[in-house]
C-alpha cells in the first residue's frame, strides 16, 4: 500500500530523520498561512507531482492563498488529492538521491544512493549506486548514518519500499528529507496501527488474508464464505476473504483484483451477485485488469443487476464466465477452464 507523504514525513520524523516544519490542509476552510515562503504539495499518491503541476512555490499571502485553493481542487493524473501538505522552504545546497527497497530476488534490503537527486533523476540512472547494507561504508559518511535511520525504520514499520527524492544538505549544513515516498507491505497492515486509518480509504472493503493459493472475491460475506467452503471441498484452499460490500464500482474492483495480485495468486475466483452492486461495472473492472495481467486467470460467475450488460462485455473481450457456481470452481481448484 502506497503512503501519502505527509504520513511518511511524520514516519521519518520519529525515526530521526530531518524534515520541513509542516502542516495539512485538507479543505478550504482549514487554509491559513504560518510561514511564508512555503512548499505547497499535493498529496497523491502518482509520482511526477512537480512535472503535473503538483508542487507550487508561494512567496507571499496572496500566492499562498490563491495556490492552496488550486491544488486543493486540482486532479493530478486522474486522482483527488487528499490534501495539500505546506512546508517551510529550505536553502539547499546539495540534491541527493536514496532508496531502501527489497530485492525479492536476493531476499534482502538493498540501497540505491546517487549524488544526483530531484525531479531530474530519471536522466541520470547511470549515476545511481547499488549497494547492499553490508557495504554502506561505500556511501559519503553523512549519508551512512541516515540509511542506517532508514533501515530500523523500514523493518519497524514493515515497509517495501522507503525513498527520498531528494534528500538535501542545506546551506546550514543540515541533512533532511524533501519528500518522502514509503510503500507498506499489504501483508502487514493487520499490526501496523498507524495505517488503519488509510487502508479503508486505499481498500474500501473487507479483507483477510488466508494460508491458500487461489484468490476469493465477493459481494456480500454470505456469497464469499460460500465461496470458500466450495474450494475447500472440491479440494483447494482459499487464499483469503474478500468482499466487496454493496455498491462496488469499477475503481474498486480493479484495487480488489490489484491487491490480490500483490499476493502473487495466478487464480481468482469472482463470484457475483449484484443487488446495490452493478455486474456492468464489474465487467469493465474485469477487463481493464486482464489486459495488463493476462497471466492470472480469473474464474468468473456474475448474475444480478445489469447482468445481460456485463456479460455482453466480458464476451465482447473474450473474457470466459460461468452460469454454475460449482463449476466455476472446480475449474479454479484445477487451475484451467474446463
Amino acid at each position: 500500500m502506497k503512503i501519502h507523504e505527509f504520513v511518511g514525513k511524520r514516519i521519518l520524523k520519529e525515526g530521526g530523520i530531518s524534515v520541513p516544519e509542516s502542516y495539512l490542509i485538507s479543505n478550504d476552510r482549514e487554509i491559513e498561512v504560518k510561514f511564508l515562503p512555503a512548499v505547497l504539495k499535493s498529496q497523491v499518491l502518482v509520482g511526477g507531482r512537480m512535472k503535473a503541476g503538483g508542487i507550487l512555490f508561494a512567496q507571499n499571502k496572496d500566492e499562498f492563498l490563491k495556490f492552496s485553493k488550486k491544488l486543493l481542487h486540482k486532479k493530478i493524473m486522474g486522482e483527488t488529492p487528499y490534501g495539500v501538505l505546506v512546508e517551510k522552504m529550505v536553502n539547499i545546497e546539495k540534491e541527493y538521491y536514496l532508496s531502501l527497497y527489497i530485492d525479492r530476488y536476493e531476499k534482502e534490503i538493498k540501497i540505491l544512493f546517487s549524488h544526483f537527486g530531484g525531479i531530474d533523476i530519471e536522466d541520470n540512472k547511470d549515476k545511481i549506486e547499488r549497494h547492499s547494507l553490508s557495504d554502506i561504508q561505500k556511501l559519503p559518511k553523512k549519508i551512512q548514518p541516515i540509511v542506517q535511520k532508514l533501515h530500523k525504520i523500514m523493518k519497524e514499520k514493515d515497509l517495501t519500499l522507503l525513498e527520498i527524492n531528494p534528500l538535501v544538505k542545506t546551506k546550514e549544513g543540515n541533512i533532511m528529507a524533501l519528500d518522502a515516498v514509503l510503500h507498506l507491505d499489504d501483508n502487514a497492515i493487520f499490526r501496523q496501527q498507524w495505517a488503519k486509518k488509510f487502508v479503508h480509504e486505499e481498500y474500501p472493503f473487507h479483507f483477510v488474508k488466508l494460508d491458500g493459493d487461489i484468490g476469493v472475491i465477493g459481494c456480500g460475506a454470505g456469497i464469499v464464505m460460500a465461496t470458500m467452503d466450495a474450494i475447500s471441498l472440491y479440494g483447494g484452499k482459499p487464499a483469503n476473504f474478500l468482499d466487496l460490500g454493496g455498491g462496488a464500482d469499477t475503481k474498486t474492483t480493479i484495487k480488489a483484483l490489484e491487491l490480490l495480485k500483490s499476493l502473487s495468486l495466478k487464480n481468482i475466483v469472482l463470484n457475483i451477485f449484484g443487488g446495490i452492486t452493478k455486474c456492468d461495472e464489474i465487467a469493465k473492472a474485469i477487463v481493464s485488469f486482464k489486459e495488463k495481467n493476462d497471466d492470472i486467470k480469473l474464474f468468473v460467475r456474475i448474475t444480478g443487476t445489469n447482468e445481460n450488460e456485463a456479460k455482453k462485455i466480458l464476451k465482447e473481450h473474450n473474457i470466459h464466465f460461468f452460469d454454475d457456481m460449482y463449476e466455476m470452481i472446480k475449474s479454479a481448484v484445477k487451475g484451467d477452464f474446463v
